[in-house]
């Protein structure tokens, strides 16, 4: 029989197991796959002396086209290029008419074997540096490219088979996604599976005594989850195992997660979903192009448009997936490329077509205030175009790599 002391600590050590279950069970999400909120293991190395107070946005893009001074910069291939709004080329942004551009000895390039991700934020280049596909660092340096800085060691924070990483920047904060793979032992042997992670770090924090790096999301499946968007408040991700075609197009399930509050709300039958300002979102779904702001929901267009960016007052939706579509089927005529733009109410506001030779993969950012259209295409890496709304009758501007 045991005595009162024993029984006391019995009854504790079976409350601590009881919380444990609960909490296993409330972190735990997607049958047990999903983890939340688990601190990371980033060391530091060096300060970290950006401001990253967000700053009012003088581009909507997909983070690779920057204005500034007296001309625009263009992350692309590994080069930082510049463009001077006059010329007819553009070339990298190093000022060295002797340099050949070939590795970071020049201050413009980033070789893609050495530098997963580079992004801009608040004057500067935020980049991860992998260090022979072993170590991890996460840095910036300059807008032109000098001094570049590793401040911290997030080896341990990046585990797997080829993990495959993106970088994000949200409030202030820094959000590194990535997928990788996991070999696993099990009842019938040596298994495979993919893993994405999700880890917020808040830079800001790194001098001070408060916690500067933090798990948000970690999900290991047999089939690849990805991370589709985030921000300071949300992330979505993918749920391949619900992938069914409807029609002639796989659909699956989105999950978009509140980061405080660990839920989650599902769009059914989508294939993309971009998380918009002030609580909004828009999704490729089976029945097109959807607008989501509250409990509105408004169809911006049909099957095969995208929202290519947007700003604080406008969507930009792009018909790419719907040429993609089209040029499978040989008897088929390829819709021309075009934007159009739309209000947060759902209002149509403008279209622009894109120049005829674009390639099928067509990526677009305005910028300056004015909505000039910016293109690379993918298919040479050899040019881009430029589009002012406030001078339609001057057409497109092709502007031509020029080394």
């Amino acid at each position: 029989m045991l005595n009162k002391n024993k029984k006391v600590k019995v009854g504790f050590i079976s409350v601590l197991i009881v919380l444990v279950v609960v909490c296993v069970f409330i972190l735990f999400k997607n049958k047990g796959k999903s983890i939340f909120n688990n601190k990371t293991n980033a060391k530091i190395l060096s300060t970290w002396d950006i401001d990253m107070t967000p700053r009012e946005k003088n581009i909507a893009s997909w983070k690779k086209f920057v204005k500034k001074d007296d001309g625009m910069y263009i992350f692309g291939d590994g080069m930082i290029f510049k463009w001077d709004y006059k010329s007819a080329g553009y070339r990298p942004a190093c000022d060295d008419p002797a340099c050949d551009h070939l590795s970071d000895e020049c201050p413009a390039c980033f070789p893609v074997t050495k530098y997963n991700c580079v992004t801009y934020y608040n004057d500067h280049w935020i980049f991860v540096e992998n260090e022979d596909n072993k170590r991890y660092f996460l840095g910036y340096c300059d807008f032109d490219g000098n001094n570049r800085k590793r401040v911290l060691d997030i080896t341990d924070d990046i585990y797997g088979i080829d993990p495959w990483i993106y970088l994000d920047i949200a409030d202030g904060n820094i959000y590194l996604s990535y997928n990788s793979g996991v070999d696993f032992k099990s009842d019938l042997g040596w298994e495979y599976k993919e893993r994405l992670r999700v880890i917020k770090y808040d830079v800001s924090n790194i001098d001070s005594d408060k916690a500067y790096s933090e798990e948000v999301f970690l999900c290991e499946e047999a089939d690849a989850v990805h991370m589709l968007s985030i921000d300071e408040k949300r992330f979505a991700v993918d749920v391949p195992e619900t992938a069914r075609i409807i029609g002639s197009r796989k659909y699956y399930d989105i999950r978009l997660y509140d980061q405080k509050e660990k839920n989650f709300i599902t769009v059914e039958d989508a294939i993309d979903l971009l998380i918009l300002p002030n609580g909004r979102y828009s999704a490729m779904t089976n029945e097109g192009l959807m607008l989501y702001d509250g409990d509105k929901t408004i169809r911006l267009e049909g099957e095969g448009w995208d929202v290519s960016f947007y700003d604080n007052n406008r969507i930009y939706a792009i018909n790419t997936i719907l040429r993609q579509i089209k040029s499978i089927d040989e008897n088929c005529v390829i819709p021309d490329a075009e934007v159009k733009v739309y209000d947060y109410d759902g209002n149509f506001v403008d279209q622009v077509y894109l120049p005829k030779d674009f390639s099928l993969i067509d990526w677009i950012a305005a910028y300056d205030g004015r909505y000039y259209f910016t293109n690379i295409d993918y298919s040479t890496m050899s040019y881009f175009y430029v589009y002012d709304t406030q001078n339609p009758d001057k057409g497109w501007k092709k502007i031509n790599k020029g080394y």
